[in-house]
C-alpha cells in the first residue's frame, strides 16, 4: 500500500490536477484495490451494480474537484469538502453535534409530515435541536411556506425565550 501511494504521489507531483488525471488516478486506485476483493469484503457489493455506481461517483466527484482547483492539495480539500458546510436531514444528523445548527425553513413545507400534538414530531424536532452545541438558528420565509402545522414548535421556542428577529 505504501509503495502504491508513494508511486502515485511521485507520478502526479509537478502536474496540476485535471479531469483526465482524475480519471487515470481512479483507474489506478481501483485496479490496485481489486474489484473482486472489494466485492468479497463487502456483501452489499455482490448483489447488484452498487460498487460500479460508487466508483463512477468517486471518479466524477474527483474530476469535478480537479477541474475547480490548481493544486493536488486543494483538489483533495475540495473533494473532501474541507471548507464546505454540511447539510443533512434531521434523521441523518442523529448522533452528530455541531457548534451551530441552522434550520433551513422551519415551515409547513419543510416539516410537511409534522402534525400538531404528535409527540413523535416534537421528539424529531428536539433531536434536530440537540445537534447544536452552542446555538441554533431557525430560518423562515413567509413567501415559501406557512407556519400553521409547526406553530406549536414556534410556541415552544417562544416559551423558551428564543427571540424572533425580522430581517428584510
Amino acid at each position: 500500500m505504501e509503495d502504491f501511494l508513494s508511486q502515485l504521489g511521485k507520478d502526479i507531483r509537478g502536474q496540476a490536477p485535471s479531469e483526465e488525471s482524475a480519471i487515470e488516478i481512479t483507474k489506478r486506485i481501483f485496479n490496485f484495490l481489486s474489484m473482486p476483493a472489494l466485492k468479497s469484503a463487502f456483501a452489499a457489493y455482490t448483489r447488484n451494480d452498487l460498487l460500479e455506481i460508487m466508483i463512477e461517483a468517486f471518479c466524477l466527484h474527483l474530476q469535478q474537484a480537479a477541474a475547480e482547483t490548481t493544486t493536488w492539495a486543494a483538489c483533495i480539500d475540495r473533494y473532501l469538502g474541507t471548507n464546505d458546510i454540511s447539510m443533512m436531514t434531521v434523521h441523518k444528523s442523529k448522533g452528530l453535534e455541531y457548534d451551530t445548527v441552522f434550520f433551513l425553513g422551519l415551515d409547513d413545507n419543510s416539516w410537511w409530515s409534522h402534525t400538531p400534538g404528535n409527540p413523535d414530531g416534537i421528539a424529531t424536532f428536539f433531536v434536530a435541536l440537540s445537534r447544536a452545541k452552542q446555538r441554533a438558528i431557525f430560518l423562515f420565509c413567509e413567501h415559501r411556506g406557512s407556519r400553521n402545522k409547526v406553530s406549536e414548535l414556534y410556541e415552544i421556542l417562544t416559551r423558551a425565550g428564543v427571540e424572533e428577529i425580522l430581517v428584510t
